[in-house]
């Protein structure tokens, strides 16, 4: 935990045909986030959707925050973000809410079908102000 910007790997580059969850993230402090898709081989159906999920302090169930915008099929660079205010997604930005980061969180790439998808995700994670 920092009261800093920091980047972070969360899904090596790999071909994946199912749903993906990075491993859970703790941040007390970081209360806002943009999320980089970088996809390099696609199959063109189905499509992906990186969803952030935050956890229950007492269940400790996972439940959606984000829809992961529109599908992707095509290979790119895709940005997804949690900030202060948000703006219309344009360009490269696919999805981006006014919504805190959750302490407990996550992100699990939902695949729309079992076709092959090669893709990393990284972050950016921030505090207010």
């Amino acid at each position: 935990m920092t009261d800093r910007k920091v980047q972070r790997a969360l899904l090596a580059s790999a071909a994946r045909t199912a749903s993906t969850a990075c491993a859970q993230q703790a941040d007390s402090i970081q209360q806002f986030v943009r999320l980089y898709l970088n996809v390099t081989a696609a199959s063109g159906t189905g499509g992906l959707q990186p969803q952030i999920r935050g956890y229950d302090k007492i269940s400790g169930s996972a439940v959606a925050i984000t829809t992961g915008g529109a599908a992707i099929q095509a290979t790119g660079l895709y940005v997804y973000e949690l900030v202060s205010s948000a703006n219309a997604a344009a360009g490269a930005v696919k999805e981006s809410l006014a919504r805190f980061l959750p302490v407990q969180w996550d992100v699990n790439v939902v695949h729309g079908d079992g076709s092959s998808y090669t893709y990393s995700l990284s972050c950016e994670v921030a505090p207010a102000g």
